[in-house]
């Protein structure tokens, strides 16, 4: 099971992308854009490499030589723009395969990117539908209300009166995209030379980056995984998926109910419901990975919308992580034998369900999962730091290069997310014993 498992016609079936609708990027640009790469690289590596000799020279310790190294893969992100922008927020969420202070650096990646002009969101509007903005709109306004590095957010109204969110997607992303992640595909087979790190498998991974890449790119992936979380929720009144309008949505373009309300830790209410919301965030979570087996990839707190009525709205659909039967038992099992503090059950799992199911080290992997588990085991639930158990966790796989599958590390990231979401709104939260039904329900 792949974290990119959803499929359609238009995902990443085959190949990445399907510019076809589009005319290639001409050459020029692209061999300009191959230039501004390669410089890039060069001058973050220099001025590395200049910082890094000044910190050894005045004795600095190796957490701050770590940082500015995570420090300067961040600024070059940043500065290499809207792909490795998105790139590196997927990486930050592999702790099994980049060290802590990388991890740490790209976290702080945000979708800053400037909006781009208001010409090309008329063009894409009127090439998708076939008529003017104002045609299809009674209002539309020109200025974003959020912008990000795939799309851009517009407040308008449709001749009914309904305010509407309408998403457009930015001008020759789908172009760019490829050939940034072209680049990074030959730099990983570079780094598949290396005999240490070909156990890593870059070109695997930097492949997986571009399928979520693609998921987020073609509109058509999230209209689809809104139908099903629509669908999945609707027995749940107290969660909200935003319905979409399917005549003004495409590939491109995605026209759905405006909803009122505030990020979830922004919320300001009293604790009781501060405490409800983390309780309800985290059964959110758990229905997804346990029950339905259909899961938001991409959850932080600026995805999770309070309304009003004290409702979450779940935003930001497209990238999805999909858990078949067995996995969803797998998961179980794994939390079950968490909680009885069985580390060879745990280790097992992780090797059974690793794409590459072999480990050099094997007895001495079970070993530190085993002393792992026992530093925890007694503990309350309650006394358990969920995201901290899950990235310490991590570390072991990637200390004994253990690939685990790439859906067992984004479930995991997304339940210490939701945790730790909980316990900013209520400290005193056991979540897990919330967890702990679904566990013992599909584990036994």
């Amino acid at each position: 099971m792949d974290l990119m498992s959803h499929r359609s016609d238009h995902g990443p079936g085959g190949r990445v992308y399907n510019p076809g609708m589009h005319p290639p990027r001409p050459r020029l640009k692209l061999l300009l854009r191959a230039l501004v790469i390669c410089w890039l690289l060069c001058e973050t590596a220099i001025w590395f490499g200049i910082r890094y000799l000044g910190y050894r020279l005045t004795g600095r310790s190796l957490a701050d030589r770590q940082a500015l190294f995570g420090q300067s893969v961040l600024s070059l992100f940043r500065r290499l723009g809207a792909t490795f922008i998105k790139v590196g927020q997927i990486m930050s969420t592999r702790p099994d395969l980049l060290p802590p202070h990388v991890i740490a650096a790209l976290s702080r990646l945000q979708d800053d990117v400037g909006p781009f002009p208001y010409h090309h969101v008329e063009r894409t509007l009127a090439e998708d539908f076939g008529q003017p903005i104002a045609s299809l709109y009674r209002e539309f306004s020109p200025v974003p209300i959020a912008s990000a590095s795939v799309a851009q957010v517009h407040r308008a109204r449709l001749p009914s009166g309904q305010v509407v969110a309408v998403k457009v997607r930015r001008p020759d992303i789908e172009e760019l995209c490829a050939f940034d992640l072209s680049v990074m595909s030959f730099y990983a087979r570079v780094l598949e030379l290396i005999p240490s790190l070909r156990l890593l498998a870059p070109l695997e991974s930097v492949q997986q980056f571009g399928r979520a890449i693609a998921m987020q790119l073609d509109f058509t992936i999230e209209a689809q995984n809104n139908a099903r979380f629509a669908k999945n929720f609707a027995l749940l009144p107290e969660v909200i998926v935003p319905t979409l309008h399917p005549g003004l949505c495409s590939r491109r373009v995605l026209t759905m109910d405006f909803i009122e309300g505030q990020k979830i830790l922004d919320c300001k209410g009293t604790q009781p419901e501060r405490r409800a919301l983390g309780e309800l965030g985290f059964r959110v979570m758990l229905k997804m990975i346990f029950a339905d087996g259909f899961v938001h990839a991409d959850l932080h707190p600026g995805n999770l919308l309070v309304t009003p009525e004290g409702k979450i709205a779940l935003l930001d659909l497209g990238l999805v992580a999909e858990l078949d039967d067995t996995h969803r038992i797998a998961f179980a099992r794994y939390f079950a034998a968490w909680a009885r503090g069985d580390g060879h059950t745990m280790a097992e799992i992780m090797v059974t369900h690793s794409p590459s199911p072999t480990v050099g080290d094997r007895d001495g992997f079970e070993q530190a999962i085993q002393g792992f588990v026992d530093r925890l085991h007694g503990k309350r639930l309650g006394e358990v730091e969920v995201a901290k158990v899950v990235y310490e966790m991590l570390q072991i796989l990637r200390r004994y290069r253990v690939r685990v599958n790439a859906t067992f590390t984004m479930v995991n990231i997304a339940i210490a997310v939701t945790e730790g979401i909980g316990k900013q709104l209520d400290p005193s939260l056991d979540l897990m014993n919330e967890a702990m039904p679904f566990f013992l329900a599909l584990s036994l």
